[in-house]
């Protein structure tokens, strides 16, 4: 991370800030190449303890260690010229290291120069040019491991080891293997002429490399492959340590050379790759036309053409294995192991899946580690096909990772139970070998090295219930010894040794001992190792991936949950930059890539779902009104279930989460809010959408508090009252709610007109309380001619025969038993189709159907007047609501302000009527508006007063006009009344009807109380309020229904009579009489329905009457 700027801030460097970067990590380098001194001497110290142990004439060679095999002591010598490999690979891949240091160095120039400028010493000067020089040369120069294998290894010090457990014979022995050298504390030991040690070391390398050939690509690899930087070293070093003159072995050299075909690269950490065959040709040439490949470079790119083909089905397949690993966890990890049987078994096949997810992890990582970070080095693009793959990988890898995570406490409860079975198992197999040599009568050297190193094996086996790295270091030496044949045969064995072994006395399978020991090398540091496997901090360099991945996850809605693994993944770079020490604050980098990360989801998911959620509601909402657009088909469409972004959990980021539910419902509120104040008129549309988030999606919106369609919206008075007789022939009077409704909307309008109180109460604000007295003399005017026509209708000599005969029918049988005082409902019922005669209209309207229309708008007119006043109530009482009393009508502000008042007294009585007022002598114009205030509150409250009552003006008037002898004619109007009920019902009910239709031909309403207010009005124009209340119509309508009710309760019970017979007799009904009771079922359910819908518009219309004739009463 040295030197690498913030995501984001990719500019040029500040000058200065390369050396600042450098001064704060020299204490840091400073340890490094104190480690690196360390690591030096120490694998000085191994060889020279190896070759002192592996000489022909060492005693304990001769009686023991000829047989051994000290694997572990290679291994630790392999990990220690890995870890400086690794070095000098970091500072190779970063070139701001090698910058940095170069202008670090050039400073210290003028430091050198002028060292009190820089408050130091000439001498502290030196020692850190002395340190600087120490760095320059080995880890700066990237020479970490060159300068290791190029130390004098048979150079010895004798203060260095302490000859402790020699013997004199041993010290003639040692004596033999070293050799004097001119210097006094000084010898030098034989390494380069010593064949049994550099064999041993042959043969180690060897047997590394053979366990790395059967385990890459296998099913049961690990961190083999990691391994054969190791492995490699340590040939290197071999190659050092062999005599000049004594050539190498071709075939150990091919063996390394191949296995580039199995693993051309190893990913060292992060992005940096090692390749074997490269390290090779650097460090230890060998010159061989037999060697495959020859290309090496070519051969990468095969492989890398070869691995994007495989890697999808190998991702597949992976994925398959995590599934079935996954399901066996959760039945295996659960915090009881009630019902699961044996918990011998329970615990091995537990440990078993740790190491099944383990190994599943580091297989999945490798193939990651691999593809990416070849098309890196190689600069080979990325195909396509690979994309949804590797991100799988993520999930895996972070599937895993949160299974172990989730299943921690029994983890930890059960983890030193399966070390303890292991141990139990690994010394199973070493007991009847201790029983053997302890029952032994003679013992020699060889079988007491192997009594004790068994004793050893169970000491450590049977202490404690941890492993730690020495304890299982000392194991593993101990079960190599443990595991010669005592009788000079040899059993040391390793996984996959390629060496003729013969069991030891007492061990029935030599290979076991190892497998359980690499097992529990495993078991032992679980968790930090399954860390590692599911690492994803590399794609810190391949970071924009992140966008490919997610919009790719974003097709596919049903995969939603993914994208808090694939996230997961690439937050694991966190904790690789919390590590970065040249910044003062490692945060900064932490911030800016989190951020980072942000920002693509907020790209990549959440503006498109947000945009889609959108679109869906929009096109649902808009398929319903408009006509040439179709709801989408999900069968036909490309159709995303948007509901499983939804339904995710909150994502989570660094040190936050991100909910898409909430982005979402965000995004909506702000956008029908917006959109709303922009066109108004659409307030109903997003108030659709609104709903139907909420009943789709489970998006529980705000209200944006938008008055939507109420801001004054509507016909505007003056419109109105200049086209009023358009205004009363195509709306619909409310009367109890005070409103007016479209019956029938414009040529391609979606919704429908309406007028209220509010409405016309703005347009009075608009333009002042004079247009309510302007708005009353149109309607006079309306009237007028609207009366003319119904006079001359009633004129007419068939209707006004009709009404007289009519009249004369009533008076003459009003007492008959059967009619009771009631006007019979079928002879109005019978006018109603008799007028029907004399023709209809072009829209099949009769003439009956007219006048009562007439009727209608004279009363829509008159309901129009109604609100008119209370519109200017409203307004008053809205205008005058913090005037705080009106009733004291005296008060004058403007004599408070002028000059004053003086008292003034009754002459009569003495009374006084004015009190004094002191006015307050202001300004001419403070009076002024004194004065217009007192004007406006007057005239408030003066039309906020009830006693302006229009409709007795327009009664009044009428009056007098129908009162003459003209207008005789009008006298029998009471009469047609009945008839014209029946045909508003009939009207009422065919509308009501068609509300449920989606039909625009016709007209569909569910109020028209004009009608009734038209009738009250008349009657009382004409003064036929008693004369209409004495034919009872109403109390014969409900008698007329309730026999008709009591008819069909007849007909019922015939019915059912009739079936209950049937029953009884058993008998079955006929094809004929099936459909014929059909029939008469339906009729009947017909029947009731009109029973009840008639009876209740009857009712209806009766109260509204009844209502609207109080309007009109003295």
């Amino acid at each position: 991370m040295f030197g690498q700027a913030c995501h984001g801030e990719e500019g040029e460097v500040k000058a200065g800030e390369d050396e600042v970067h450098i001064g704060r990590m020299l204490a840091f380098f400073q340890d490094i190449s104190n480690f690196v001194d360390r690591c030096n001497a120490i694998t000085i110290n191994m060889i020279h303890q190896l070759a002192s142990l592996y000489q022909s004439f060492q005693k304990l060679w001769k009686s023991t260690f000829k047989l051994v095999h000290l694997h572990p002591v290679f291994d630790a010598l392999a990990s220690l010229l890995e870890v400086m490999i690794t070095i000098d690979a970091i500072v190779i891949d970063n070139p701001n290291i090698i910058t940095s240091w170069d202008k670090y160095k050039r400073m210290m120039q003028y430091v050198r120069s002028d060292p009190p400028r820089y408050n130091v010493t000439v001498e502290k000067v030196k020692q850190f040019e002395r340190l600087l020089v120490s760095l320059d040369q080995t880890i700066m120069s990237a020479q970490v491991f060159q300068s290791c294998i190029e130390q004098d290894f048979e150079i010895f010090s004798g203060g260095d080891v302490a000859d402790d457990d020699e013997d004199p014979e041993g010290s003639d022995s040692e004596r033999g293997g070293r050799r004097a050298s001119s210097s006094g504390g000084e010898s030098r030991i034989d390494i380069r002429t010593n064949r049994v040690f550099l064999e041993e070391f042959v043969h180690c390398i060897s047997a590394r490399l053979s366990i790395a050939e059967g385990a890459i690509t296998s099913a049961t690899e690990t961190f083999e492959r990691n391994d054969l930087v190791g492995t490699t070293g340590l040939y290197v070093l071999l190659r050092r340590l062999q005599p000049s003159n004594v050539p190498a072995d071709p075939v150990l050299y091919k063996r390394l050379w191949e296995m580039q075909t199995k693993a051309p690269c190893v990913t060292i950490c992060g992005k940096i790759m090692w390749y074997m065959p490269d390290f090779l040709l650097k460090y230890s040439p060998m010159t061989s036309k037999k060697l495959q490949p020859t290309d090496i470079v070519q051969f990468r790119r095969e492989y890398l053409h070869s691995l994007d083909d495989a890697f999808p089905a190998d991702v597949t397949t992976a994925k398959l294995e995590l599934s079935a690993w996954l399901v066996r966890m959760e039945s295996f990890f659960q915090p009881t192991t009630r019902g699961m049987g044996d918990a011998s078994r329970t615990l091995s096949i537990r440990g078993n899946l740790i190491l099944k997810g383990l190994i599943l992890a580091k297989r999945v990582q490798t193939m990651m580690h691999t593809l990416v970070n070849l098309h890196l080095s190689l600069q080979i693009p990325m195909p396509k096909r690979v994309v949804r793959p590797l991100y799988t990988c993520i999930e895996i890898l972070k599937a895993v990772e949160f299974m172990f995570a989730r299943k921690n406490p029994i983890l930890a409860e059960s983890s030193s139970h399966l070390l303890r079975q292991v141990a139990h198992s690994l010394f199973s197999f070493f007991r009847p070998l201790k029983a053997h040599l302890e029952a032994s009568k003679k013992f020699d050297d060889t079988k007491l090295d192997v009594l004790a190193a068994v004793t050893v094996l169970e000491d450590i086996l049977n202490s404690g219930e941890s492993f730690s790295y020495t304890r299982i270091t000392v194991l593993d030496l101990a079960a190599q010894i443990a595991m010669i044949s005592p009788d000079n045969g040899s059993a040391a064995s390793e996984k996959g040794s390629d060496m003729d072994t013969t069991v030891p006395m007492g061990l029935k399978d030599a290979g076991e001992p190892v497998k359980l020991i690499w097992k529990l090398r495993l078991l032992s540091d679980f968790q930090r190792k399954i860390r590692a496997a599911c690492d994803c901090s590399f794609f810190y360099w391949s970071r924009e991936l992140l966008h490919p991945f997610l919009s790719d996850l974003y097709n596919q809605p049903e995969q939603a949950n993914r994208i808090q693994y694939v996230v997961g993944g690439f937050l694991d770079a966190i904790k690789l930059l919390r590590g970065a020490q040249h910044e003062t604050d490692n945060e900064l980098y932490v911030n800016a890539y989190a951020e980072f990360i942000e920002s693509v989801l907020e790209e990549e998911i959440v503006e498109n779902l947000c945009k889609d959620v959108e679109n869906d509601l929009r096109l649902h909402v808009h398929s319903v009104h408009l006509d040439h657009l179709d709801a989408p088909n999900p069968k036909s469409a490309d159709f995303k279930v948007l509901h499983y972004y939804l339904d995710l959990h909150p994502i989570r980021l660094h040190g936050k989460t991100l909910d898409l539910r909430q982005h979402v419902t965000h995004y909506l509120e702000s956008t029908f809010y917006n959109l709303t104040t922009v066109a108004l008129h659409d307030w109903k549309t997003y108030g659709e959408m609104r709903n139907l988030a909420n009943d789709k999606y489970g998006l529980s919106l705000a209200d944006n508090h938008l008055p939507m369609g109420s801001l004054d919206q509507g016909l505007d008075i003056l419109q109105i009252m200049r086209n009023i007789q358009i205004f009363v022939a195509r709306y619909n009077y409310n009367l109890n709610q005070q409103f007016f409704l479209e019956r029938r909307s414009d040529k391609g309008s979606r919704h429908l007109n309406s007028i209220n109180i509010h409405s016309i109460a703005s347009s009075i604000r608009t333009h002042g309380m004079g247009i309510m007295n302007t708005t009353v003399n149109f309607t006079y005017q309306f009237l007028t001619k609207k009366f003319d026509i119904f006079s001359q209708f009633l004129f007419d000599e068939y209707i006004k025969s009709y009404l007289q005969r009519e009249k004369r029918w009533y008076k003459k049988h009003r007492d008959d038993k059967e009619v009771d005082n009631k006007y019979p409902f079928d002879r109005a019922f019978q006018f109603n189709k008799d007028i029907r005669k004399l023709g209809v209209s072009d829209s099949g309207k009769t003439f009956l159907d007219q006048f009562r229309m007439l009727i209608t708008e004279i009363g829509n007119a008159l309901g129009y007047v109604r609100m008119v006043r209370s519109a200017g109530m409203n307004y008053c009482s809205n205008a005058i609501k913090f005037v705080p009393d009106l009733n004291h009508t005296h008060f004058k502000f403007e004599a408070y302000a002028g000059d004053g008042v003086a008292e003034e007294k009754n002459e009569e009585t003495g009374e006084v009527i004015q009190d004094e007022i002191a006015g307050a002598k202001l300004s001419r114009e403070t009076v002024v508006a004194v004065r217009n205030l007192d004007s406006v509150i007057s005239t408030l409250a003066k039309n906020f007063s009830e006693n302006n009552d229009y409709f007795k003006v327009l009664v009044k008037v009428f009056q007098d006009v129908t009162a003459s002898d003209e207008q005789k004619h009008l006298i029998n109007f009471y009469t047609i009344i009945p008839a014209l009920t029946i045909n508003y019902v009939e009207t009422t009910v065919q509308a009501k009807d068609l509300m449920y239709k989606n039909t625009r031909r016709r007209e569909s309403y569910f109020s028209d109380d004009g009608f009734a207010i038209g009738v009250a009005y008349i009657l009382a124009i004409l003064d036929q309020g008693e004369q209409f209340d004495a034919l009872h119509w109403f109390e014969e309508v409900v008698r007329k229904y309730k026999a008709e009710e009591e008819a069909y309760n007849e007909k019922q019970a015939e019915r059912e009579a009739r079936k209950r017979e049937q029953a009884a007799k058993k008998q079955k009904e006929t094809t004929a009489e099936l459909i014929d009771d059909e029939e008469e079922v339906h009729t009947l359910q017909l029947t009731a329905k009109r029973i009840e819908l008639n009876r209740r518009e009857f009712d209806l219309l009766d109260w509204s009457l009844n209502g609207a004739r109080i309007f009109f009463k003295d």
